[in-house]
């Protein structure tokens, strides 16, 4: 394949390709993204949309694997990993009570790597969709801005760096 062909491609499709990327790569790709803003390759507005579309769906995928597929994954493959029908239930206890606080922290912070776990199990316990997508949605403003933040900072050290070599 061309390369020069490739390039536009790229160029054309920048935002259509930032939603499926996010989705399978995570937070380096709004980090790329907050440079390319910083280098002013990318627009904000239709960045930000393409990053929480990304991102959103993928927090729709695990909630719906969670709610369809939870107890019987657990039932299933549970005692490999120390699940037993004892922590499911204190767990899914926990959960009812404070999944508000739960379902919000786990997105401003990314879960601390245990994202996919709580987003799971939020399908799981059959929390309220219309809350969790809400709760989703303002972690989701913030989780951007910060990303979108620091790859931005990062574009300027890119920038800053660049100019003292030139000089």
């Amino acid at each position: 394949m061309d390369p020069g062909f490739l390039m536009e491609l790229l160029v054309e499709y920048t935002y259509f390709i930032m939603a499926p990327a996010i989705f399978l790569f995570g937070p380096i790709v709004s980090l790329t993204a907050g440079v390319l803003l910083r280098l002013e390759v990318v627009d904000l507005v239709p960045t930000c949309l393409a990053l929480s579309v990304g991102e959103l769906g993928s927090d729709v995928l695990w909630y719906w694997i969670g709610r369809r597929y939870g107890d019987r994954v657990l039932n299933k493959h549970g005692r490999y990993f120390g699940i037993t029908e004892n922590s499911v239930g204190y767990v899914k206890t926990l959960f009812a009570k404070h999944h508000d606080l739960i379902i919000f922290t786990s997105k401003i912070t990314a879960g601390f790597g245990f994202a996919t776990a709580v987003l799971f199990t939020a399908g799981l316990v059959r929390a309220p969709f219309g809350r969790y997508m809400m709760l989703n949605i303002a972690g989701q403003f913030l989780w951007t801005a910060g990303m979108l933040s620091i790859g931005y900072f990062l574009g300027h050290i890119y920038l800053k760096v660049g100019n003292a070599f030139e000089k």
